[in-house]
């Protein structure tokens, strides 16, 4: 693979054999050493185009998060909610790859240990995990606004949430397994197969009682909610297999990787969000909109002591 950068140990090391040096030869010298095994290390890195790229992707999610403030001005308080959900995505996503972009967030994994005495060959790859503590956050808020479109019921909703939490943190577990010969490749494959498995049962709930709650909801509201659902469907499906050809099998690039991954980062947060927004109504008959006792400030004083709610003070009824 080209694209990965050679390391090789200049010098060598001797090591005397168990209990010193007793056999000895004609001379009076220890008779020569079995051949210690050369190793070669390999360390697969992001160059200036994988950064450049995190930069990009930055950039879009910084002017998303900006956008998605504005377009919440336009609506009343009440109506905010997928504007304020929307916001928080975008935020920890721009957090998160300004923080890859700096060179955080990211850690080396020996990938894979190949070869037989005398040479083996040993690879080091970056893994960003990072976007895996961003997607543990992003994508349960994602997930919590199709919810909410859709009218699911709130022990659908807090399933899929505890699926969605077991498809990254176990995502995570095999892109962080470093590879112990066979032993590792199993671990990595096993988290790996655990994750998808947790995907499955995410869009078995969707599917099954998201479709059924939405059935109730108005036409436009509904059409949303399907086009939402089954776009963010194909979007996560590819995830899976952007990890098979990187962190998984190490098919590709880093560059090939952060440029893989930011393309559906913005496909499936950017685009979901501002469909969203643009799409959806955000008027009396919204699919959820917030109480005024949660958007409005207390005002006057209760009869028990407490600061009342609502445009009307007490005592002046």
């Amino acid at each position: 693979m080209d694209f990965i950068p050679q390391f090789k140990p200049t010098g060598t090391i001797s090591v005397s054999p168990p209990g010193g040096t007793g056999h000895h030869g004609h001379h009076g010298h220890p008779h020569p050493m079995p051949g210690f095994p050369h190793i070669d290390f390999n360390f697969a890195t992001a160059t200036h185009v994988g950064f450049k790229a995190l930069w990009i992707v930055f950039g879009l999610f910084t002017v998303g998060f900006v956008v998605s403030m504005l377009m919440a001005l336009r609506v009343e308080k009440k109506a905010r909610l997928f504007h304020w959900l929307s916001a928080t995505v975008l935020g920890i996503a721009m957090i998160s790859y300004f923080a890859m972009a700096t060179g955080h967030g990211v850690d080396m994994v020996k990938t894979h240990w190949d070869g037989h005495a005398p040479e083996r060959h040993i690879l080091f790859r970056e893994v960003y995990y990072a976007r895996y503590i961003d997607w543990l956050f992003t994508t349960p808020l994602l997930l919590v606004s199709l919810a909410f479109l859709a009218g699911l019921s709130p022990a659908d909703t807090v399933l899929t949430i505890l699926f969605d939490l077991g498809m990254i943190v176990t995502g995570l577990l095999g892109g962080l397994t470093p590879a112990r010969w066979h032993d590792g490749e199993v671990a990595r494959w096993s988290f790996f197969a655990v994750s998808c498995a947790f995907f499955l049962g995410i869009f078995y709930v969707l599917i099954t009682g998201g479709v059924k709650a939405a059935g109730l909801r108005p036409r436009k509201t509904r059409g949303l909610f399907y086009l939402l659902a089954g776009m963010t469907a194909v979007l996560w499906t590819a995830y899976p297999i952007v990890f098979g050809l990187t962190e998984g099998a190490n098919k590709i690039s880093v560059d090939a990787e952060i440029i893989a991954y930011g393309v559906l980062d913005v496909a499936a947060k950017l685009g979901f969000t501002f469909m969203l927004l643009s799409i959806h109504s955000h008027g009396d008959d919204d699919t959820y909109t917030l109480p005024d006792w949660f958007v409005s400030p207390r005002q006057g004083q209760a009869a028990d002591g407490r600061g009342g709610y609502g445009a009307i003070r007490v005592g002046d009824e």
